[in-house]
């Protein structure tokens, strides 16, 4: 007596295989999307600190927004690379991964010089004690010698 046998779930014929054209195409197709929306994000952060006013002095915003907007592109790659390996698109998979380590290496080194300006736009403030305090504990002048109080 023969038993019907089930589809495994690693069978290589259920699951979809991506034609190596498609694959470079999305690939390809993928990348020059992303570095053209990553191209826009920074495009405005630095035109936000451009004047045609000569006499008027302006700084960029600071770059928090514009980093959160350049992770989620990040995000996308990485659920594009997830999508992609389900296909097994293997060029789109190593192509979106390469892409959003490049990304997550700009938004890191993007929180390092926000950081750095932060810190030189509000600096630590200064104690407000500066020096000694003269002799405070109400005995005599031989108590205070050496703290000029």
């Amino acid at each position: 007596m023969d038993l019907p046998s089930a589809p495994v779930a690693f069978d290589d014929s259920v699951r979809p295989h991506a034609g190596r054209g498609a694959d470079v195409g999305a690939a390809v197709g993928l990348l020059l999307l992303e570095f053209l929306v990553l191209l826009v994000i920074f495009g405005v952060w630095l035109v936000t600190g451009v004047s045609l006013d000569p006499g008027r002095t302006v700084s960029p915003d600071h770059l928090w927004g514009y980093l959160v907007a350049a992770g989620v592109v990040g995000a996308l790659a990485v659920v594009a690379a997830v999508i992609a390996s389900r296909s097994r698109a293997v060029v789109t998979v190593w192509t979106q991964c390469f892409m959003a380590v490049v990304v997550v290496a700009g938004v890191v080194g993007g929180v390092a010089v926000q950081q750095h300006e932060g810190a030189t736009e509000h600096p630590a403030p200064a104690p407000a004690f500066t020096g000694e305090a003269g002799c405070r504990s109400g005995g005599d002048n031989s108590e205070c010698a050496g703290t000029g109080g």
